[in-house]
């Protein structure tokens, strides 16, 4: 049973905390696309938006995973 607290949840005992939800993590992802990224700047977009991505899969199974559970 998943547990909400403090804009956390707890999935069978392990605690997670993210700050940002998958929806405001997409957005971001968004912005970085509409954006015309040049030259030394294109190589941390690069690394940010891959770690962003991570982010929002791991955020996003987290919510579905406890949204199924509270169901």
């Amino acid at each position: 049973m998943a547990v909400n607290f403090n804009g956390g949840f707890k999935v069978g005992g392990v605690e997670y905390h993210h700050p940002l939800t998958s929806e405001e993590i997409r957005f971001i992802l968004e912005i970085f696309k509409k954006c015309n990224f040049t030259g030394e700047e294109m190589e941390n977009l690069i690394l940010v938006t891959m770690k962003l991505q991570k982010e929002y899969n791991r955020v996003l199974k987290k919510e579905q995973q406890t949204r199924w559970l509270l169901a």
